[in-house]
């Protein structure tokens, strides 16, 4: 599915609609079939909310929509237009050209916060030096000891750092430790192995 695709909620139904065209049915766009009943319930609850006007009910529903247009441009890829079934709202989900997300009606939401690089970076490389030092003190003198025994070591915490990098890597703050983290396995591995040489 390309990007430009609207997620509204049209009579009980979720509809998606490119450029304020033609009405689509999810379920023809090879979407899950999981979400595709999750995004029909969500439009039928917001019709009957929307009879009842219960202020706080309609922001949950408008919360749930959200939610599922941010798994609709996840399964897709691209990018996905919000249309709030009480306000109107239109917000792009996904990866946009725009740093900001717009609004029919109402002029700009708050700007996406741009992403850390110095920050981000600095605190990765911190990590990388501890973790690539402590690794590489901790091999040599178990290396002193048993060569076997500092390789297995070395695997056993590549291990258990493993999960928690790969759980991490899109964790907005946390996501630089894990890099951080990675990066100082990688190293203390590459200065073993360059040890064990003689370089």
């Amino acid at each position: 599915m390309d990007t430009g695709w609207e997620l509204h909620a049209r009579s009980g139904r979720a509809v998606l609609v490119r450029g304020g065209g033609t009405e689509h049915d999810p379920a023809l766009l090879r979407l899950p079939e999981a979400l595709v009943t999750a995004l029909h319930e969500w439009a039928g609850v917001a019709e009957l909310v929307q009879t009842g006007k219960s202020a706080q009910t309609g922001e949950i529903v408008s919360r749930r929509g959200r939610q599922l247009a941010v798994r609709l441009a996840a399964e897709t890829g691209g990018r996905v237009g919000y249309v709030d079934p009480f306000t109107g709202e239109l917000v792009q989900i996904g990866r946009t050209r725009s740093a900001q997300a717009v609004r029919r009606r109402g002029g700009p939401v708050a700007p996406v916060p741009p992403t850390p690089w110095g920050t981000g970076l600095t605190i990765s490389l911190i990590v990388a030096v501890i973790v690539a030092v402590t690794l590489a003190v901790v091999s040599q003198g178990l290396a002193d000891v048993s060569g076997a025994l500092a390789v297995f070591v070395n695997i056993a915490i590549a291990a258990g750092f493993a999960p928690s990098i790969w759980l991490g890597r899109n964790v907005p703050v946390w996501r630089w430790v894990a890099f951080g983290t990675a990066a100082g396995l990688v190293v203390s591995w590459i200065t073993g192995l360059l040890s064990l040489l003689g370089a």
